[in-house]
């Protein structure tokens, strides 16, 4: 669930209802209203597991008995929301389309010029503004009243009239032969979205829809390979599979960071906490940096961000500690608040409409290596950050409580006898009972240092794979230049490796210039009445 709408219909839906100009800022603050639930989560998790007993049901409730342990009663909790999201989902949501003529995408534009070629500007204008404006499109009405938007942005809000005009220049403080004109807002259009209408298969009879289910695969099909054909799906996919590297900390963070303090600090460390500052971070600085770099070349971005991230697990691997594990947080966060949120922006501006969640599905293919990187990390867990079993219950519980029975002093855990004694350290030291794995008489020590200076190693990879692959992700370049620059040494592009500008285009030439579908692709329809033409020029 979380795969499909993260990477098809959630996305589709954001380039939806934004324009090219917008789209950086939209992700980035999308980004961060992903990261709020995360964060909130961890703050709540760790309350939970410090102040909540383990709750338990007896058999009488069949399926359910069993014992609740704090991160079990916190899923469970998990369940309502969810269902609670669903039914304002259902409800409430809308699936609308926002345009503003004076900011379209790159193939909206390219499909224009088009059909001047072909039949005259004057005599295709028309059709043109149809095809791209809807009939029923009405102005986008603003969440804020005009009134506040005036009163926030007096030289953004849009003159009616010359002598409106007049005014505001005059109110400005500007020399009266100035030539600057103030900027107005955009003229945004919203229209439902529309989609062909399959109604009438459903009243034809069973030889006629398994002729119907065949004509969609053989469209299904065929989209595939259009799609496939494509630079920009190549790019994504490149890009997809080169960062691969770098985004396996995420998976560490999740996966090996929670044992790594459990273990070695006991179950009192705020563990999820310690992973919000990552969350937190993405919730605050991506709209701050989505702001601050509208109108910046996207790799201008991405690659310091990449090298920054890829960096950051040497701070734990010099500090194994819980200050290390603060500081390697905080670093990846910066860098991946300026990377991750801006390659979504990116993927979604190199998407042809219509074809937009084909189109996320082919390109987030790196997921199919997700497996393979838990197992990994499961694997290096277990090598460099061993368990202590025999000094914790069946639940996870340290046997850390000294318990007198019978006259025998044993170490218990919140749920039951683990079967251990208690060592004491002198003859005059009180017997104790362990807390955490380095106090369990049996655990046998590892160097966790060594597991994240491979992590670094390998995330590394990332940023230098997407420099050699850059020249071809940027556009601007033919197959015969070098193999789309890829294989061209200069100056600019070894500065490349840190995001310096492609020498090949501007710095903004990616809102209006992205590589276009240079191919045509027309799906028809066989059913009466009912014709649709997608062309990408």
């Amino acid at each position: 669930g979380d795969s499909l709408l993260a990477i098809g219909i959630y996305r589709v839906a954001l380039k939806k209802l934004t324009t090219p100009l917008t789209r950086p800022l939209a992700f980035a603050v999308s980004y961060a209203a992903w990261n709020l639930s995360s964060a909130l989560a961890d703050v709540v998790v760790d309350k939970m597991r410090n102040s909540v007993s383990d709750f338990e049901l007896d058999e009488s409730y069949g399926w359910l008995s069993g014992v609740y342990t704090p991160i079990r009663q916190f899923i469970v909790v998990t369940w309502v929301f969810v269902i609670i999201t669903f039914f304002i989902a259902f409800c409430f949501l809308r699936d609308e389309t926002v345009i503003d003529l004076d900011d379209i995408d790159d193939y909206d534009t390219s499909s224009q010029t088009c059909q001047e070629n072909r039949g005259g500007a004057d005599n295709n204008d028309a059709r043109w503004m149809n095809s791209v404006v809807p009939h029923d499109a009405t102005p986008s009405i603003p969440m804020i009243s005009r009134r506040i938007l005036k009163k926030w942005f007096p030289t953004q809000f849009p003159s009616s009239t010359d002598d409106e005009f007049n005014e505001q220049l005059r109110n400005s403080g500007l020399d009266a032969d100035a030539t600057i004109k103030l900027a107005s807002l955009p003229n945004y259009k919203v229209y439902k979205t529309i989609y062909g209408d399959d109604s009438a298969v459903y009243n034809v009879s069973l030889d006629r829809r398994f002729g119907n289910l065949c004509i969609w695969v053989s469209k299904f099909l065929k989209q595939i390979v259009t799609v496939l054909v494509h630079q920009n799906t190549w790019k994504v996919l490149i890009f997809g599979f080169a960062s691969f590297s770098v985004a396996m900390q995420w998976t560490a963070s999740e996966i090996v960071l929670p044992p790594f303090l459990e273990r070695r600090y006991g179950e009192s460390i705020p563990i999820y906490t310690i992973q919000s500052i990552n969350l937190f971070g993405c919730l605050i600085m991506p709209p701050i940096v989505g702001a601050l770099t509208t109108g910046t070349e996207d790799f201008q971005i991405v690659m310091p961000g990449l090298w920054i991230m890829a960096c950051s697990p040497i701070f734990i691997a010099l500090l194994p500690n819980v200050f290390g594990a603060c500081v390697w947080q905080l670093v990846l966060t910066i860098g991946e608040v300026l990377w991750s949120p801006r390659q979504d922006s990116w993927t979604a501006s190199l998407a042809p409409t219509g074809m937009e969640g084909l189109f996320f599905a082919v390109g987030s293919a790196r997921s199919i290596l997700g497996p393979l990187g838990d197992v990994v990390m499961g694997a290096m867990n277990e090598k460099y950050n061993t368990n202590c079993l025999d000094c914790r219950d069946q639940y996870g519980h340290f046997c850390q409580n000294l318990s007198n029975s019978n006259g025998t002093l044993q170490c218990v855990s919140v749920q039951e006898s683990c079967g251990l004694f208690p060592t004491a350290l002198g003859d005059d030291t009180v017997p104790t009972c362990p807390t955490t794995c380095l106090e369990c008489p049996t655990w046998e020590p590892t160097d966790p240092s060594a597991f994240w200076y491979l992590l670094t190693l390998f995330s590394i990879l990332s940023p230098l794979s997407v420099w050699v692959f850059l020249p071809f992700l940027r556009g601007g370049r033919d197959r015969n230049d070098g193999c789309y620059g890829v294989f061209r040494m200069s100056k600019r592009r070894l500065l490349g490796i840190c995001g310096a500008k492609n020498d090949a285009r501007s710095s903004y030439d990616h809102v209006r210039a992205h590589e276009s579908f240079d191919s045509e692709f027309v799906v028809s329809d066989d059913r009466p009445g009912v014709s649709t033409e997608l062309e990408f020029a």
